[in-house]
């Protein structure tokens, strides 16, 4: 892999400088990665189609420089690109898996963002009211416990949704959905798969659902997404906002095995 073009990256806003391809992952001491090319995978009288990005040899590194926090602030770690590998355009349900690694040694502090699925329009994100767009990031918490960190009109969702022992409903940022219902490996892979399905229009119906390492680990199915899909947004970096989010020390994640699923 040389470069990031099967993603069909249509926007990359910050952290270009902390993106690195790495040709071999177990020169790392981790385990084999993947890295991208592009494969389409057409179901005969289906409308299944996979955008698959992994050859079992490489990765995408991600540093997060010492004091770095979120994307806006005056020390940037990690990046935030936009992607359509794959023209969801039309889509109702659609899926999509990677991987993550966290070194032994990885400092939590108090969180950061994962990557996720989008529509609507890029921004949906970093207090965005989100009445025209969503996402679908995760995040990690303190001690890496997990969580969906749900960007889609508040005002619009279920009660059941806020309520949740595990939902803390931020009313500025975004909805952090299932926090602690799982937790990051470290030193170790941990593979990730969202199942979202958009709602019947005007109805609070859509779905999200989470497998981590193939355990189902939330499953939503009061959501209201106000829009359609549009693809991938990969995001990553300590924060919230605020220093006490910063790392306080240099560190990096590795990412691998990306594929998206329009499942119909």
């Amino acid at each position: 892999m040389k470069d990031l073009s099967a993603f069909n990256v249509t926007h990359f806003p910050s952290g270009k400088q902390n993106v690195a391809i790495i040709d071999n992952v177990s020169a790392l001491a981790i385990v084999p990665g993947g890295s991208v090319y592009a494969q389409d995978i057409i179901e005969p009288e289906s409308t299944t189609v996979t955008q698959n990005v992994t050859d079992f040899t490489a990765a995408l590194q991600l540093v997060y420089p010492a004091y770095s926090v979120n994307p806006s602030s005056k020390s940037p770690g990690g990046a935030e690109f936009y992607a359509s590998p794959l023209n969801l355009s039309d889509a109702k349900n659609v899926t999509m898996e990677y991987s993550v690694y966290f070194p032994a040694n990885f400092d939590w502090v108090k969180g950061g963002k994962l990557p996720g699925l989008y529509g609507g329009h890029t921004g949906c994100s970093g207090g965005a009211a989100a009445e025209d767009c969503f996402s679908t990031r995760l995040m990690w918490r303190q001690g890496g416990a997990g969580e969906l960190y749900l960007y889609a009109p508040k005002r619009k969702q279920t009660n059941a949704l806020c309520s949740d022992p595990q939902s803390v409903c931020d009313s500025e940022y975004g909805l952090s959905i299932g926090r602690g219902s799982f937790h990051y490996s470290t030193g170790n892979w941990t593979s990730l798969r969202q199942d979202v399905v958009l709602n019947t229009p005007g109805k609070q119906d859509g779905a999200f659902a989470l497998f981590v390492n193939g355990m189902r680990v939330i499953n939503r199915t009061d959501i209201f997404y106000p829009v359609g899909f549009v693809g991938l947004f990969f995001s990553t970096f300590f924060g919230g906002h605020g220093d006490g989010w910063a790392t306080p020390k240099q560190q990096y994640t590795w990412f691998k095995d990306f594929a998206i699923t329009r499942n119909f």
